[in-house]
């Protein structure tokens, strides 16, 4: 992993930006540089900065949070820290960064943001999630922040404790920086399974002490004894297979026997079948030889249907001629009577035109004349209110003319009250001036009194901090102090406890006795082992766990177990005195890096206590420096502001004075606009009410005019209405018209009906008339066709067997029952032919079996005595196994 850039800002003492570039040439070709300068120059705070773009955390302060960020500077509302670096995975950018609210330095922190990206211009963010980061970074550089911390960056303070340490002591630390740790734990674990080890070879051996070897001659004995089992084995098996072989051929021939005799009974039940079945065969013949003329019977049966239909439409149709006759006549009548109608309707409509155009003509004058006559009077209306609506607007003139006079007397009595303000008009921007110079120092002397306030709370801080610093430093060397004394007493105990002598000779000497001990019990003989036996515990020789011979033996525990005994007592106590000496090295090395860091945090209080009572001293002077710059202006601005009435200027908020200013020089310039404005509205108003008289006058004028004429057009409409009403009355002449056109309509209409049913029934008659001629002509000719039909059908029927058509309807069967019957028949025919195949081939297998002769034996004899066959071959095969057993105990027992 290296390091390529670093930005940081705002951290600790470091105000501002900052940007460290480590690819710069003169860092790659010095290759070793340092960072000097004196205490809180901010050494430790760039290599803080880098570990905080990293992992969000440094190693004095810890994980930085939203509750927690002591590396951010004083007075400062955000911080941040960026590392650009590059590792074998690629190149990266990590950005860690936090603010507080709004960025005011006195917001409360927000949550931290931290983000890894590609090391590229505008790379792709890779994640930015806080937990994840960590875990992303760890990906990248192969390091998590305690490694990093040790191998890379080591803390501060870190190699003081290695140089002052002792040999083992520096081991340990060696360890702890470069995460060698594990060595230590595998090295425990290796001993540790090397003893469990030992334990079970220990128990191996035990066990085996009680195997027992047979002697050659026993083992020759036994294998001779199983070779003459086996041959009789064999001999067994022969006589058992030919005794199986006998009994499975009598039972093979019983059963053929069997079989014919139940294929003959089912022969005779089938013979009563067929009797059964006869005459429905018989019927099936029959049906069959008359579904054989199906397609001539259907041909003479079509042609004898379509004769009858033809002869009753005939007798229908002749029937039905007499009524069309008599209607066609009446249909005649009627056609002559709407001809008629129809001329004598035509006659009063062309009588009736002229009167109609003469009505409408005059309807029409009446209509323009009563719409003049409503348009006047809707334009009088009009023009009446039109004028009563401008009196009403030159009233309200009116009365808007006198308000406008008395406004004006307000405003011009307001100017000559107030005429000091008129200065502001071009005085008050030198006033703002003057006091916007005032306020902002103003405000520099409030953020020096905050200031001043923060920095006596800072050193009061600084003060208590450094009192609790310096008592945890003494409670931590304490501590240390018992931790070394305790860790001596627990070395001087091991020490006495091993007698000068190492852990791993006394695990020795416990592994040479347990050696001894296995060899004195495999020498033993079995009168000193059964003292050895006790109730419940395995016997080493059988396994048992019951011993009758021992009943109530307690086992004497000779020298060598006493001896084991101790050693492991002692071996117990060294492990825990071991590891009670590790426990107190872990706290002893705690207890010193606590040291060391209180140490350290006690160096840095006294250096905040002593750099915030100088910062103290700072803000006092600049504070008594700004105040009488205040003064002097103050007094300054007074002079242009006594000729307005103001005597003093306030000290808290200068801004309520300018806007007190500003509001004189609003008002002032207000009420000159409104002057103006009045006086602008009153010569308007003037103009409104001059022209609003004339338009009165002219407009009255034409009213009378227009009601005058009115009352003409009224008089000559009253004279059309009255020639109207004695011409044609209240009637409308496009009703009248309407209805006599529909009269002509209708009239035509029904004529043209009447002569529509008229020749519709001389048609009906027509065809009526020619269907009775075809259908005479067509019953002729399907006459001698019906008598040919018949003759052949009558010669097919004989030839067939039938005496008569009627027998010949009696044969036949529907399609259903025929093929139900010829499915039983060949049911039947199929059994007949199956049984007697299968009696056939029985027959012949008895006669193979027969001449075969296996034996002359009963099967009530070989039954039994294959039963007894088999009791021999178990108990045999059982006596086999046993043998086999032993020899196999036996091998097992030499290769262990």
């Amino acid at each position: 992993m290296k390091i390529l850039e670093l930005r940081f800002k705002n951290l600790n003492s470091l105000y501002g930006e900052w940007v460290i570039d480590f690819s710069n040439p003169e860092y790659i070709s010095n290759g070793i540089f340092a960072l000097t300068g004196p205490t809180g120059a901010g050494k430790s705070t760039i290599l803080d900065a880098i570990c905080l773009a990293l992992y969000g955390a440094t190693p004095r302060l810890g994980k930085i949070t939203k509750n927690s960020n002591e590396i951010m500077s004083r007075q400062t509302g955000e911080c941040y820290a960026e590392v650009r670096f590059q590792s074998q995975a690629g190149l990266f950018r990590c950005h860690w960064s936090q603010h507080r609210a709004r960025k005011k330095a006195g917001g409360d922190l927000q949550n931290p943001r931290h983000e890894i990206a590609e090391g590229i211009a505008d790379g792709r963010v890779i994640e930015h999630q806080l937990r994840r980061v960590a875990v992303v970074v760890e990906e990248k550089t192969g390091m998590d922040f305690e490694r990093f911390t040790r191998s890379i960056l080591l803390a501060q303070g870190g190699f003081d404790t290695f140089l002052k340490a002792e040999v083992e002591q520096k081991s340990r630390i060696l360890e702890q920086i470069t995460g060698t740790a594990i060595y230590t734990d595998i090295s425990r674990r290796v001993h540790e399974r090397q003893r469990d080890e030992l334990d079970k070879l220990n128990i191996m051996r035990a066990e085996t002490a009680g195997i027992v070897i047979l002697e050659p001659e026993r083992e020759k004995e036994l294998n001779l004894e199983l070779q003459g089992k086996q041959k009789q084995e064999t001999k067994i098996i022969a006589r058992a297979l030919a005794t199986d072989k006998a009994i499975t051929w009598l039972k093979g021939v019983d059963g053929l026997k069997k079989e014919i005799s139940s294929l003959t009974v089912e022969a005779d039940k089938l013979k009563s079948k067929l009797e059964l079945f006869k005459p429905a065969r018989e019927r099936l013949l029959r049906a069959l030889k008359a579904a054989e003329m199906d397609g001539q019977y259907a041909a003479l049966t079509a042609a004898r249907g379509e004769q009858e239909a033809d002869q009753k439409c005939l007798k229908d149709a002749a029937e039905k001629r007499p009524a069309l006759e008599a209607l066609l006549r009446q249909k005649k009548y009627a056609v002559r009577s709407a001809e008629k109608l129809t001329l004598q309707v035509r006659e009063e409509q062309k009588k009736a035109a002229p009167l109609f155009r003469e009505i409408r003509s005059l309807d029409l004058r009446l209509t323009e004349k009563k719409k003049v006559v409503h348009s006047g009077d809707v334009h009088c209306r009009s023009a009446a209110k039109q004028i009563a609506t401008d009196k009403k607007l030159k009233a309200a003139e009116e009365k808007k003319l006198t308000a406008a006079q008395n406004d004006l007397r307000i405003v011009e009595n307001y100017l000559a009250a107030n005429s000091r303000d008129e200065w502001l008009v071009g005085g008050l921007a030198g006033i703002e001036e003057q006091m916007g110079a005032l306020f902002s120092i103003q405000q520099e002397i409030t953020a020096l009194k905050k200031s001043e306030a923060a920095a006596k709370r800072r050193l009061k801080t600084a003060g208590g901090q450094l009192a609790a610093r310096a008592a945890q430093q003494t409670s931590r060397q304490q501590k240390l102090d018992e931790a070394k004394k305790q860790l001596e007493l627990s070395k001087k105990e091991l020490s006495t406890l091993l007698a000068d002598r190492l852990l791993r000779e006394y695990r020795l000497e416990k592994e040479v006795l347990l050696r001894e001990k296995a060899f004195r019990r495999k020498i033993a003989d079995l009168e000193s082992e059964r003292a050895l036996l006790e109730d419940g515990r395995p016997c080493p020789l059988c396994g048992a766990e019951a011993h009758p011979f021992a009943l109530g033996n307690i086992p004497a525990v000779d020298a060598a177990d006493k001896k084991i005994a101790g050693l492991d007592e002692l071996i117990r106590r060294a492990e825990e005195l071991e590891g009670a000496v590790k426990e107190l090295e872990a706290v002893e090395r705690d207890s010193l890096k606590k040291l060391t860091a209180s140490e350290r945090l006690a160096s840095e209080a006294a250096n905040e206590q002593k750099n915030a009572a100088q910062y103290l001293t700072d803000i006092t002077d600049d504070l008594t420096k700004t105040a009488r710059r205040f003064t002097e202006l103050q007094e300054a601005a007074l002079t242009k502001l006594r000729p307005l009435g103001i005597e003093e200027i306030p000290g808290h908020d200068l801004s309520l004075l300018l806007a007190a200013l500003r509001k004189r020089l609003e008002r002032w310039q207000r009420q000159l606009r409104k002057r103006t404005e009045i006086e602008r509205q009153t010569a308007e108003q003037l103009s409104r009410l001059k022209s609003l008289d004339a338009v009165i006058e002219t407009r009255c004028k034409a009213l009378n005019e227009k009601r005058a004429e009115l009352d003409t057009i009224r008089n000559d409409l009253a004279v059309d209405n009255d020639k109207r009403r004695e011409r044609f009355g209240t009637k409308n002449p496009d009703t009248e018209e309407q209805r006599l056109d529909k009269a002509v309509t209708e009239a035509e209409q029904a004529e043209k009906s009447a002569r529509a049913a008229h020749d519709e029934v001389r048609q009906r008659l027509s065809s009526a008339q020619a269907n009775i001629v075809l259908l005479q002509d067509r019953i002729s000719k399907r006459a001698s066709e019906l008598k040919l039909l018949e003759a052949e059908f009558e010669g097919v029927r004989k030839a067939a067997g039938f005496t008569s058509e009627q027998q010949f309807q009696d044969a036949r069967l529907p399609l259903p029952e025929r093929d139900t019957l010829a499915a039983r028949a060949k049911e039947l025919d199929d059994q007949q032919t199956d049984l007697g195949a299968r009696q056939k081939d029985r027959e012949n297998r008895l006669a193979v079996e027969i001449d075969r002769k296996v034996t002359e034996e009963q099967l009530a004899d070989l039954e039994p005595a294959y039963k007894e066959l088999e009791e021999d071959l178990t108990l045999l095969r059982d006596e086999i196994a046993e043998l086999k057993h032993k020899l196999v105990e036996n091998n097992t027992a030499r290769e262990r």
